[in-house]
């Protein structure tokens, strides 16, 4: 048991210790602040939120030997994504919410709002690299589950897609250092790297300047967008890779009724006087209706079917049944012939 005097002497070397244990946990990382904290940062501080940032730090044991990785991380998005003035003036506008820093930095921790580096740097995705490294390899195939962890949207669709089912990773078509599209970001060479054959279906021969992404991953409006830097949600990005109305409808308004729903092709075959034309509209109308009609008789068909069906069903119980009785009478006659001998 400690006396009064020995408690006096030990609590001050209690809190002592304590103190000296926050500050070395604290070192080596940046600050991230309380929300709205306008003070000046001490020197040698990682500016506070909400002030002007400063450059993203390049990776230097990481650059030592992958230069070339580095400096193309340092053109994309990821390096930007703390100091780049769309998301600070962002940022501001909804006073500086710390749960902001979970994707917009790197080792983010809720629970002191300190992080590791501005920006989404190699460890965000490649973990914290090893000591002996590099005799003992860095992650370098993380997976959706790590993109998951910003993109969450993102990866649900792409989870519903047939991309999805056949486990086509992220990096099956993005270049993750640089944020870009694989095979020099064209999207219709990486589309047609693996879907190799010609499509000369009607959709795909009208549209011939249109890309892949434009109609199989219609992207989000510019207000869904503008969402995410008013509430945080995450916008549409269209990765199901399945084509939608709205992608229609948002480069043929005219085609759209006031309801939002397209107008009958009738309607505007007359309106574009197309009448007696060889157009494809008017292909296409055509050829609807012959689908329409060939449903028609098949449902006709299938009622006719099952009508029969019931006629027949009548008829092979009428005969069951009366061969049935005819046995029963048969059947009685011969037992009171026997009761009567």
């Amino acid at each position: 048991m400690l006396n009064a005097s020995h408690s006096r002497a030990f609590i001050p070397g209690l809190l002592a210790l304590v103190i000296a244990l926050a500050l070395f946990g604290a070192t080596g990382r940046a600050l991230a602040g309380p929300p709205r904290q306008d003070g000046t940062p001490p020197p040698d501080a990682t500016p506070q939120p909400g002030e002007d940032p400063t450059p993203t730090p390049i990776p230097q044991a990481c650059s030592e030997c992958h230069l070339d990785v580095v400096s193309a991380w340092e053109t994309g998005m990821h390096a930007q994504a703390y100091r780049d003035p769309i998301f600070q003036d962002a940022w501001r506008s909804q006073g500086n919410d710390p749960a902001c820093l979970a994707c917009h930095t790197t080792g983010y921790n809720p629970r002191t709002q300190t992080y590791a580096h501005e920006g989404v740097s190699c460890e965000a995705c490649h973990g914290v690299t090893p000591a002996n490294h590099p005799d003992e390899p860095a992650m370098t195939s993380p997976g959706p589950a790590v993109c998951e962890q910003c993109h969450a949207t993102t990866v649900t669709e792409w989870e519903h897609s047939a991309h999805g089912e056949q486990q086509l990773a992220c990096t099956s078509c993005h270049n993750p250092h640089p944020q870009q599209l694989l095979f020099e970001n064209d999207s219709v060479a990486l589309c047609l790297n693996c879907h190799e054959e010609p499509r000369d279906d009607y959709a795909h021969l009208s549209h011939p300047d249109q890309l892949c992404t434009d109609c199989h991953m219609h992207r989000a409006k510019t207000e869904d967008l503008l969402a995410h830097y008013d509430s945080g949600a995450q916008f549409p990005t269209g990765h199901e890779a399945t084509v939608l109305t709205v992608a229609c409808v948002s480069c043929h308004e005219e085609l759209a009724a006031e309801e939002g729903t397209l107008v009958s092709l009738d309607q505007t075959v007359a309106e574009m006087g197309l009448a007696g034309s060889d157009h494809p509209l008017l292909a296409a109308q055509v050829r609807i209706r012959e689908l329409e009609a060939e449903v028609d008789t098949v449902r006709a068909q299938g009622q006719n079917t099952s009508v029969m069906r019931m006629i027949q069903g009548a008829v092979i119980g009428l005969v069951v049944g009366g061969v049935v009785v005819l046995l029963a009478i048969r059947w009685n006659q011969i037992r009171r012939r026997r009761a009567q001998q």
